[in-house]
């Protein structure tokens, strides 16, 4: 039984007809981003359809796939799979989170109904509900929470220009630098590798900018040979034609009086109103002075941050395999072969090498907290910073070596690795209040070992030295180890005291 003629079909079968030799079945897959079964059961769909219009898919073992076909017919069939937009749409698990993401951050400030999330991705709400989950760290990372509002849907908290900044880091990742490359010189009717690599959601969001109009925009001032290295005139384009359609679609940026003016006093304003004027002669409409401070921010940015390009030849597993023996050294052997860490890390070697090849920069808003919550894992962070470093050649920043931290204590609260600290519950009420006490401690603690419950008679009479911490409903003499005064019931000020030794 053969697939039916979906998007991923519609994929293959343009891919197919691109080719000038014989090309193999795992090298459509890996163009593709689709694994080589997935290929393999849809082939036969594309067989069907290309021998319905005249075609014939040749599949010779050790040649590979190849497409005869005459330059007529395979122009009227590349035709037709353009006009059946209307087809079922199928997502592998990765495109749908990043088409999420794209849904997210562009109806941001709305709120997006379930209903739409549903409809749009054409997946149930369970796993809507899972592919946002996915996201939801992703968009932490640049500083936008997702708010859940009850009845409505779900909205991410921040301000339009890190929503602009994510949608950047957002497409860099989603879109391979090849079709990039093409889009930066060809209009988008013309380019073929986006139709071909990158699916039908994400393909429609970027027939809606204009990457190709903003590129030339650059290309006629002398911007464009200054942000060359680096890739980041690749990078400031796509900012360019995100602040394009989001001006136009209503949306703006909010500077404070004393931010904007410094901007638009910097010389770097003069040369970005060139190339708005230069996209204003190409028909779109002029951006008023607060884009233009907003662009001017982002590209004195990038001219700040350009970084040495990682070594392409950098072997990624033996990099990671590297991160993880330092980790196995000094926090606990387990997270040698901890898979899910491995896996984690692994696409954030992914983003990492995204944001150094970009030049892009990086903000992560719980670096403090982990610091101070995490201070042993952190240091080992640093040594994972500097196995990086010389690996990518570019120093690692100290927001990214606060990533890495999360991901190495995460993985050790998960295999419960850490050491529990040892609390003395002191209690002179009664073991029934004492015991409502301890399990209110385990509800809101349970990393907490609470390994003594006394009255204050047996407390006189122990050694509290082997403690880390004593958790009292009543004042006590003060030793070594430090007290903690609560109620019963654990009030929200008592969680917050507690916190801090916790």
């Amino acid at each position: 039984m053969t697939a039916p003629l979906d998007s991923r079909v519609i994929r293959i079968t343009r891919w197919l007809l691109d080719q000038d030799r014989s090309r193999s079945t795992s090298d459509l897959a890996h163009d593709l981003g689709l694994s080589e079964r997935v290929v393999r059961y849809r082939l036969d769909s594309a067989a069907n359809y290309l021998r319905s219009h005249g075609a014939d898919l040749h599949r010779q073992r050790g040649s590979g796939l190849s497409v005869e076909v005459s330059p007529e017919k395979r122009a009227a069939i590349l035709a037709d799979l353009t006009d059946r937009s209307k087809e079922p749409r199928v997502y592998a698990p990765e495109e749908r989170e990043r088409l999420l993401l794209d849904l997210l951050l562009w109806s941001y400030p709305e709120t997006v109904s379930l209903d739409r999330l549903n409809v749009d991705l054409e997946v149930s709400k369970t796993s809507a509900r899972r592919d946002l989950r996915r996201c939801e760290p992703w968009l932490e990372r640049m500083g936008l929470p997702v708010l859940r509002r009850a009845g409505r849907g779900i909205a991410i908290h921040g301000t339009e220009q890190q929503v602009r900044r994510a949608l950047v880091q957002l497409f860099l990742e989603a879109v391979p630098a090849d079709v990039l490359a093409e889009l930066m010189v060809t209009s988008f009717d013309d380019a073929n590798l986006i139709k071909i690599r990158i699916p039908a959601g994400l393909r429609d969001r970027f027939q809606s900018l204009a990457v190709n109009e903003c590129s030339e925009a650059l290309v006629a001032t002398s911007l464009s040979r200054r942000l060359e290295i680096g890739n980041s005139d690749v990078v400031f384009t796509l900012y360019l034609a995100i602040t394009q359609a989001r001006h136009d679609a209503g949306y703006e940026l909010d500077l404070e009086p004393g931010r904007f003016k410094s901007l638009r006093d910097h010389p770097a304003w003069g040369t970005v109103k060139l190339v708005t004027d230069s996209l204003v002669a190409r028909g779109h409409s002029p951006l008023p002075d607060a884009e233009l401070a907003g662009l001017t921010e982002y590209l004195l940015g990038l001219d700040a941050l350009i970084e040495v390009l990682p070594d392409q030849g950098t072997d990624k597993q033996s990099l990671l395999t590297s991160i993880l023996d330092v980790a196995a050294a000094r926090l606990h052997p387990s997270l040698a072969v901890d898979l899910e860490l491995r896996r984690s890390l692994d696409m954030h070697l992914t983003r990492l090498d995204v944001r150094l090849g970009y030049g892009l920069p990086v903000h992560n808003p719980l670096l403090a907290e982990v610091q101070e919550r995490y201070p042993d894992v952190h240091e080992v962070s640093r040594e994972v910073g500097l196995v990086l470093a010389e690996a990518l050649g570019s120093p690692i920043l100290e927001d990214e070596l606060g990533f890495i931290t999360m991901y190495l204590s995460g993985a050790m609260e998960r295999a419960h690795l850490r050491p529990r600290k040892q609390a003395m519950v002191v209690c002179p009420s009664g073991m029934a209040t004492a015991w409502v006490l301890v399990s209110r401690l385990q509800a809101e603690f349970p990393e907490l070992s609470l390994a003594e419950v006394l009255s204050a008679g047996a407390y006189e009479d122990t050694d509290t030295s082997g403690f880390d911490l004593i958790i009292s409903t009543i004042p006590l003499e003060v030793t070594e180890t430090p007290v903690v005064v609560v109620s019963p019931l654990l009030s929200a000020s008592d969680i917050k005291a507690l916190s801090k030794y916790v």
